[in-house]
């Protein structure tokens, strides 16, 4: 008996001892037991739940039969039944065994139909017949398992043989070599949609013991290099580590790629992400989030084709992908969940002309690393003679001029990359000629022009800025040079024993002008407080502050004149003038209050 086989009737056995699941969860399904609505099945210790989601972030209307973990938040989904066909509605939907041939089955309204249809199924060939008694469930290893009614040994079918995107531990990637069918991963199309993607992970189909990484299923693009019998070569960080092993297994049977933990309470996963990129994660229960372990290839240009037909794949921008100038996303929706897939196309279509040529120009694309797709090398002697060759072509998509050498492309261009010298692993680019139409350049040159309008605006805004603050200081230097020099002439007209106080001295003095000890045609007086030093000692006095107000023009020359008369004048019988305050419109005279005798201030 197989480990798997082993494995399957223990935990079939012990079904009767586990913890009594939860409402809404069920242990097993058969034919008179379905899943249904939002109702779970959960394994046997709790790990792992199935069930119908919807894909955070998406519309809510698109419903999948999916394996997550149970006890992690977030619903990081593991497994996805059907991908390609997602159920409309959840509460009409019905997770069972057929009672007809002892399949499981996703029945439930589709898209397309109102009625409940079959959306899924285990799609076993071989003959089962009805009434079967065949039963489902989760073993805490991840696998869904479908196993004889008659035999509870015999595994019938299992989702570790028909991954999505994500391997678990103990779970594959391989080959039987009895049936010919490959167990590979498939990255789901978007974060939103699990539909299957245009990148997989699979073993080498000519029988080496490597993984490739391949877009569209046919071009490959990473590689593990061979398996050593430690490790794989290209991929030394599968094997060497504390935390798994991933090993190469081959028997008559099968061969596989399996992740084993060194501990078990170690929680892993292995996933191939809708941009092309193998990433392996760990969960840290401190932090309670995903923590990255390695990603290939590590640099997401080395993707074949991730930005699409005409997209540019850019390491040093915001984003790993962007169009080039004339050219717009093919489905901008698709680019706004990073799904690049779906390239780029020209704003403006290319036309042929009657001789079969096509009208129209190029654009030169700086510093870029050639692709090797649809290219024909020939020899010009100048660039004008390549460019001239690649016009007379209607097919003719962009061109390139080096040393002699002219490289035309006749058909979509699908690895554009931008290059930077002063990233370490970037060698110098070529300049690329990409073709637009007629119409296509003159929009690009509209836009061109718009752009040097925007930033010539942006610098004539600065530089008048820059203009209206050199005048607004020098204004300012000014009017505080020519109060102080009136301050300074005022002192010197014989009122050398006035004292010059500023606005916020007799502001905070008079407490903010709160007390009015009356009011003239010339302005209001004041009570306030000022501190007044003597040699070493401060003590304060209560003073009257004259706020004069309505001076009109000759404001100023007559202010000037009563603090020049008033400072010069001291009788017992008047009132004597301390100081004054001249800040801009601000003119007020400080006199000494004459108090009835009392003890001194405090």
């Amino acid at each position: 008996m197989s480990l798997l086989t082993t494995a399957t009737f223990m935990a079939l056995a012990c079904l009767c001892f586990a913890p009594a699941p939860a409402v809404g969860a069920a242990a097993t399904l058969s034919a008179w037991r379905p899943l249904r609505g939002n109702h779970t099945m959960v394994s046997a210790q709790g790990k792992f739940e199935l069930a119908l989601f919807s894909p955070a972030g998406s519309s809510g209307d698109r419903f999948y039969l999916g394996i997550w973990y149970k006890k992690i938040p977030g619903q990081t989904i593991i497994w996805v039944g059907n991908r390609a066909s997602p159920l409309s509605a959840v509460t009409s939907a019905e997770f069972r065994v057929s009672a007809d041939d002892g399949n499981l089955e996703l029945v439930g309204p589709a898209a397309a139909s109102t009625s409940p249809v079959v959306v899924w199924s285990s799609n076993l060939s071989f003959a089962l017949w009805p009434g079967s008694n065949n039963m489902a469930e989760i073993h805490d290893n991840d696998n869904l398992v479908l196993v004889d009614g008659r035999n509870s040994s015999n595994v019938l079918w299992q989702s570790f043989d028909h991954p999505t995107d994500t391997l678990v531990p103990e779970a594959w990637i391989g080959e039987n070599k009895l049936t010919g069918e490959y167990q590979a991963l498939t990255s789901w199309r978007n974060a939103q949609d699990p539909a299957p993607g245009i990148f997989s992970e699979t073993l080498d189909p000519k029988g080496a013991s490597e993984v490739f990484y391949m877009w569209n299923r046919s071009r490959v693009y990473w590689r593990t290099g061979v398996w050593t019998g430690q490790a794989f070569a290209k991929l030394p960080e599968a094997t060497k580590n504390t935390i798994y092993n991933g090993t190469y297994v081959e028997t008559p049977a099968y061969r596989r790629v399996i992740n084993v933990l060194y501990d078990n309470a170690t929680i892993t996963r292995s996933v191939l992400d809708p941009t092309g990129q193998a990433q392996m994660y760990i969960w840290m229960p401190t932090s309670r989030s995903w923590q990255l372990l390695w990603t290939g290839p590590m640099l997401q240009c080395d993707v074949y084709a991730v930005c699409g037909a005409f997209g540019v794949c850019d390491e040093g921008g915001k984003l790993p992908c962007h169009c080039p100038p004339g050219f717009v996303p093919v489905t901008e929706g698709d680019w706004t969940l990073n799904d690049w897939s779906g390239g780029c196309c020209r704003s403006s279509p290319l036309r042929c002309a009657h001789n079969g040529s096509r009208t129209g120009g190029f654009v030169m694309l700086p510093d870029m690393k050639l692709p090797h797709d649809s290219l024909t090398v020939g020899v010009a002697q100048s660039k004008v003679e390549c460019e001239s060759a690649c016009l007379k072509s209607c097919s003719c998509q962009a061109y390139a001029f080096s040393a002699g050498e002219c490289i035309v492309w006749y058909g979509e261009l699908r690895k554009l990359q931008q290059l930077y010298l002063e990233l370490e692993y970037d060698s110098p680019g070529s300049n690329l000629y990409l073709r637009l139409s007629e119409r296509g350049l003159q929009d690009l040159h509209s836009v061109d022009r718009e752009k040097m309008g925007r930033k010539l605006w942006f610098v004539l805004g600065i530089i008048l800025a820059g203009v209206v603050a050199v005048g607004a200081s020098v204004l300012l230097g000014w009017r505080i040079v020519r109060t102080r020099r009136r301050l300074v002439s005022m002192a010197n007209e014989n009122v050398s024993s006035l004292a010059v106080y500023s606005y916020g001295d007799l502001h905070a003095a008079t407490k903010d002008f709160s007390e009015r000890l009356g009011r003239g045609s010339f302005g209001s007086v004041y009570r306030g407080v000022l501190n007044r030093h003597k040699g070493d000692n401060s003590i304060r006095v209560q003073v009257a502050v004259k706020k004069l107000e309505s001076l009109g023009r000759q404001g100023d020359k007559q202010f000037r004149t009563e603090v020049s008369t008033l400072g010069c004048i001291q009788h017992v019988n008047l009132v004597r003038l301390l100081g004054f305050c001249s800040s801009d419109d601000d003119k007020m005279l400080v006199y000494a209050q004459r108090l009835p005798r009392r003890p001194p201030l405090p």
